[in-house]
This record gives C-alpha cells, structure tokens and sequence, in this order.
C-alpha cells in the first residue's frame, strides 16, 4: 500500500465540473476540494450559481462537464436512496417538509434512503424507529414537538425539524443552500452554530450557502466566492478581507 492509498480522500473533489440549462451556463467548469471536517461558505451575489454549486455537490443535478466525488466515489449516476443519502445530506431553502404530517414523520423521513418501500409505506400510518427521532428532536431543541403537525411550528422551529432529519439520515457531508435566509438575526445565529456544532460533533464536512458575511466568519473555516457563475476566490476565512468582498458584490 502506498502513501496515496493511505490518505482519506477529501470528502468532496470537484474536477472541471459545470453545468448548463439550455445552452445559457449555471456554472461555470470548476474545480475544487473540501476536506473532512471542513466547514466551507459559499458567498456571492444572487444569480451567482451558488445553488447550482451546492446541487451538484449533494446529487440533486448532474454535471454536464468533469466530475462530482463524494469520500472518494463518483456520483454520476448515482440515484437518490441508501447509497447517496449515506454520503450527503441537503438542506433546501424550503426545508423540504411535508406540512400536514407531524413532526416525528418528517424528522424520520431522513430514514428514507435506509428502508424498503414497505417499510416506508407504514411509516406513513405509524412512525417506525421513534427512538432515533425522539434522540434527534432533542439535540435540537424541539423533544416536546414531536406529536404536533408541522404546519403549526414557526420558521425557526421547522428549521430545526430539517436539522433533526439530517441527524437521522447521518449523512458524512452536509450541503445547506441559505439555511437561515427566512429567520432574523438572532434565530439565523442560533441555528447556524446548532448546525456547525452538530457537524463538528460527528466529523462531518459541511458546505453552505449564506448572505450573511458575519456568519460565514464566525462559524466557517474557509469561503470560496462565486460571481457570475464563476470561482472568483478560495481562501481560508481568516484571509477574507474587506476589499475582496466588495468586489465580489460590487453591482458597478
């Protein structure tokens, strides 16, 4: 065995890859590494291609250029279930939660990619494994939610739903796209750290989208800023200054 072979992969390689939607570019070929346990914030203006980053990344897209590698396995043509859902976990804007069914049913759906159609077909009338939900919940704070209907909670508590649904899922990389965009300042903090605690707690790498530069520093490791569908910089956060962000938001 060689010294190659002994050094863990990072847990995402991006190699040329890019994407495109009907002849216009989403993003342009890029490539890029995060290592275990990296805490990585995407920055950039709106329109940047910072969703289309974090979709290829946790599998929800493919790209039409190079490669997308997860621990070391390409995920091209990897469909969504156990295999994948192993590998990354997402967190989309919207949560992503079915807003009729409870919060137990939706913390569980993160069990998903682990059991069979049957399995997942009762669950739906009585929720199986309710001790990892229960465990869960309380991690993030919402233990006494579990019986209450989704729909009911507000934004900050169904945001801790979503986080309660990755812990059961335990994916090794967790991608967030604006986790904390629809929550004020005070809430957008608490969740943030909740969520690079949680990672920090189970060696996870973890790659988000976020507006906020504040928190992109407090809780990150390293940022990489995208502008006009293209890698503009990757530094590590102590190295972010001032200068650097304006011109990536610059609308001159």
């Amino acid at each position: 065995m060689t010294y190659a072979d002994r050094v863990p992969a990072p847990a995402v390689a991006l190699d040329a890859a890019g994407k495109s939607y009907g002849g216009t570019v989403a993003l342009a070929p890029l490539s890029l590494e995060v290592a275990r346990g990296e805490r990585l914030a995407v920055l950039g203006p709106s329109g940047s291609g910072k969703t289309t980053l974090l979709n290829l990344i946790g599998g929800v897209v493919g790209p039409d250029t190079g490669t997308v590698a997860l621990s070391g396995r390409d995920i091209s043509g990897m469909r969504p279930g156990r295999e994948l859902a192993a590998l990354v976990g997402v967190m989309h804007q919207q949560f992503d939660l079915v807003p009729h069914l409870s919060v137990v049913h939706n913390v569980l759906a993160g069990r998903l990619g682990e059991w069979s159609l049957w399995h997942s077909l009762v669950s739906l009338v009585s929720a199986r494994d309710v001790s990892l939900a229960v465990s869960a919940a309380a991690r993030v704070g919402i233990a006494d939610k579990l019986r209450e209907r989704t729909s009911r909670l507000s934004g900050g508590e169904q945001q801790r739903v979503a986080l309660a649904r990755l812990l059961v899922q335990q994916p090794g990389i967790v991608v967030a796209d604006e986790p904390v965009s629809s929550l004020d300042p005070t809430r957008a903090d608490d969740i943030v750290r909740l969520l690079t605690s949680i990672v920090d707690e189970s060696g996870n790498s973890l790659v988000a989208s976020l507006h906020s530069i504040d928190l992109a520093r407090r809780y990150f490791t390293r940022a990489i800023g995208l502008r006009e569908n293209r890698l503009r910089f990757d530094v590590d956060m102590s190295e972010l200054g001032d200068d650097t962000l304006r011109s990536l938001y610059d609308l001159g």
